[in-house]
């Protein structure tokens, strides 16, 4: 399988498929001008060919496009066995690197909420169910605005949670506090198709409607922590707490990150000195 075929399989559009095959054909051809075997290029040789981008007056947007470009072809190597490590995996451009984790509430404060959430406050069912996923399962706005029926297996206690392009399928466990509320929606939604917990996106103004939705769900979770913030919030929260009882990969495996490095910003032991690791190790400062 060559590279374009590699990412044909992954399910990118033609568009990215094509930006990142030339992109890669560009990279090759630096790789064979400094006579570097791409089965044998490191880490360092990635900073040299980011600086060499940089020093053409290419934007550092650009260049962390490209940067993202290797590590898939990276992984591409490791597929087809060429490979067995990713030197771009660790390698971040100052000021594009992703923002850290900020203000984790504790699984005590998370469990706490949902106890309270629909006790204090006059809440609908389907608002209870939807912070009970985002704390015991981490899940996203996006991936519960997708979830259908099927995906439910009360029987099992199982949630299936399907992939995107941005991350990877999984089943994930059901708590058994979730399980009288989930089986009381899903009898009085029994022959609703699609979106179980929203209609369908069908204009800008359904998806506003959604977000505003949200916005008054977070508002209520206010009155009961002043500290909650967004799903965001809850979902690193939930990943760090997993991290500090579970394996890096089942963590990611849990998260449905598409890759470990996604998963490792949330490691406690990390949190506090990640900044500076970024700081002493980014290419173009």
């Amino acid at each position: 399988m060559n590279f374009t075929a590699y990412l044909q399989s992954k399910q990118y559009s033609g568009s990215t498929v094509s930006r990142y095959t030339e992109g890669i054909e560009n990279f090759l051809t630096w790789l064979h001008r400094e006579d570097i075997k791409e089965e044998l290029f490191t880490y360092n040789d990635v900073l040299d060919f980011m600086r060499h981008y940089h020093s053409k007056g290419i934007s550092k947007r650009s260049v962390h496009n490209i940067l993202c470009m290797v590590r898939h072809y990276c992984n591409y190597l490791i597929s087809e066995g060429k490979r067995t490590d990713n030197p771009a995996a660790g390698v971040f451009i100052k000021v594009l690197v992703r923002k850290l984790p900020t203000n984790l509430l504790s699984i005590e404060e998370l469990e706490e909420l949902y106890k309270q959430y629909s006790i204090q406050l006059s809440v609908d069912g389907s608002k209870k169910i939807m912070l009970g996923l985002m704390i015991y399962q981490g899940v996203t706005v996006g991936e519960i605005m997708r979830l259908q029926r099927h995906h439910f297996k009360l029987k099992d206690g199982k949630i299936f949670i399907p992939g995107t392009k941005r991350s990877n399928e999984r089943s994930l466990d059901l708590k058994a506090v979730q399980i009288p509320e989930l089986q009381s929606y899903l009898n009085a939604n029994k022959f609703k198709e699609g979106a179980l917990f929203f209609e369908q996106i069908k204009t800008p103004v359904s998806e506003t409607n959604i977000n505003n939705r949200l916005q008054y769900m977070f508002k209520q979770l206010k009155q009961l922590n002043a500290n909650v913030i967004n799903a965001k919030q809850i979902r690193g929260s939930v990943i760090t707490e997993w991290l500090r009882k579970n394996h890096l990969r089942q963590v990611q495996y849990m998260a449905g990150h598409k890759y470990v490095s996604s998963t490792t910003r949330y490691q406690a032991n990390n949190l506090d000195d990640l900044q500076s690791e970024l700081e002493r190790h980014h290419p173009m400062g």
